[in-house]
């Protein structure tokens, strides 16, 4: 059976537990519930951290790195939303949650990336999608990487013109320097690890971007 090429997402070599990734969620919500405050007006987003600047202590690090910079078109031109970040401050996995299953996921991953992308991970985050929600249409200034923990078939990942459902347990590195979006189609919430790619140097041209898309 031939396996479908993108172009812009690229399937890791992991297949990890879904009852553990499950157990794992399950064992952070304990500590850190998902916050009150919602990331948007629409209240259908929420956001957990795993990873946390040097320093930081609990309670404050399990949300203080949501939310960060993201670029979309209004009028025709690009703008700018919300704060800017420095992903590489985002170094130390959360010691409280050292003893679940995302610890080892995240290592893999970590290591994989310095390997393979000459990069390490950013922010790490927990992110829910409440069923018949839908992101802007955006793109953000590092690539993400992807593993479901809670999903079904009507959640889809769009980048450029290119549409993905991932499955629980796989892990997908999603090319979201270009312009994506995400909508949860399904009755049931969908529960992604999000990890920001950290590089010194761009490894994609922020330009090459936006060439040949005639509708930027």
């Amino acid at each position: 059976m031939e396996h479908k090429v993108y172009r812009y997402f690229q399937k890791l070599p992991f297949v990890f537990d879904p009852n553990k990734l499950e157990r794992a969620l399950d064992q952070v919500l304990e500590i850190a519930p998902w916050p009150q405050q919602l990331i948007n007006v629409d209240k259908k987003y929420q956001q957990i951290c795993l990873t946390r600047k040097k320093g930081q202590k609990a309670p404050d690090c399990y949300y203080e790195g949501n939310g960060g910079v993201y670029h979309v078109f209004v009028d025709g031109k690009e703008e700018n939303r919300q704060q800017d970040l420095d992903e590489g401050e985002y170094s130390e996995f959360i010691s409280e949650f050292n003893h679940t299953y995302f610890k080892e996921v995240y290592d893999e991953i970590n290591n994989y990336c310095k390997k393979e992308y000459n990069g390490v991970l950013g922010r790490v985050r927990l992110m829910l999608s409440k069923p018949r929600a839908s992101l802007s249409w955006h793109r953000d200034p590092e690539p993400r990487l992807h593993v479901p923990i809670v999903t079904s078939f009507g959640a889809m990942m769009i980048v450029e013109d290119e549409v993905l459902h991932m499955k629980t347990g796989e892990a997908w590195f999603a090319d979201t320097e270009y312009y994506h979006s995400q909508f949860n189609g399904s009755e049931v919430d969908r529960i992604h690890i999000v990890a920001s790619l950290y590089r010194d140097k761009d490894f994609y041209c922020m330009e090459d971007c936006l060439k040949g898309n005639d509708y930027y």
